[in-house]
């Protein structure tokens, strides 16, 4: 069925399921495919310069192993949190690849991904958000994505299991005794073939994971005007 639309198409447990995995969430951003549950080829893509070389990088992925863009089964793209400018990037390529290839768009959270990463069943995943402020993923019976600073970290934790995938972030939370966890491009795959098996993906509904909104992203820190006396 390869060189068909696959919009209406669901991926069963054991199928043949290739997919593009894009995340330039972070300082450095990746580019994979993966063949079912197996990643085949993976391209790191140079700091701060994800913007251009992310389109060429795809592009000689699928050409080293013989791909092509219509014929795979879907893209995955990391949404954030994280770099503002990236996960813009990221997305709209991804969004743009999807519609001119007809294939379908699966979005997965960062935070989630860490969390997979470290296998986490109960505890909470942190990134850095800058301005004191951290991106946590509460993982649990109901497992939840906020923004807060260090005093509401702290009551999330509980003293229990905390994740990082930043080393800036091991002295800033040693309090909590977090482990640090790399966390790549990789690690959104099972997310992705999980959204795939499902049949509910909806590219329309795919959007910037920012965790804070934008309305906080784009407002100026306050300044205290010094005293004239």
């Amino acid at each position: 069925m390869k060189g068909v639309s696959r919009y209406a198409r669901t991926c069963d447990e054991g199928d043949d399921v290739r997919v593009l995995l894009i995340d330039t969430c972070g300082d450095e951003g990746s580019v994979a495919l993966s063949d079912g549950a197996a990643i085949v080829a993976v391209e790191r893509l140079p700091a701060r310069g994800s913007s251009s070389a992310l389109l060429p990088a795809i592009g000689e992925l699928l050409r080293a192993k013989g791909w092509v863009l219509a014929e795979l089964d879907g893209i995955g793209v990391v949404t954030g949190p994280g770099s503002f400018t990236g996960v813009r990037v990221g997305l709209a390529a991804a969004k743009g690849l999807c519609e001119a290839a007809g294939i379908r768009l699966i979005g997965v959270s960062r935070l989630e991904a860490l969390a997979g990463a470290a296998k986490m069943e109960v505890g909470v995943a942190v990134l850095n958000a800058g301005r004191g402020e951290f991106y946590v993923r509460v993982v649990g019976a109901e497992s939840r994505e906020v923004l807060c600073g260090m005093e509401d970290l702290r009551g999330l934790a509980g003293g229990g299991e905390v994740v990082i995938a930043e080393e800036k972030l091991v002295e800033m939370l040693a309090e909590l005794r977090p482990s640090l966890v790399t966390v790549s491009v990789e690690d959104a795959l099972p997310l992705v073939l999980r959204d795939l098996q499902s049949g509910a993906v909806d590219a329309a509904m795919v959007d910037a994971n920012y965790v804070r909104s934008e309305q906080q992203i784009y407002a100026k820190p306050k300044v205290v005007a010094e005293s004239a006396g």
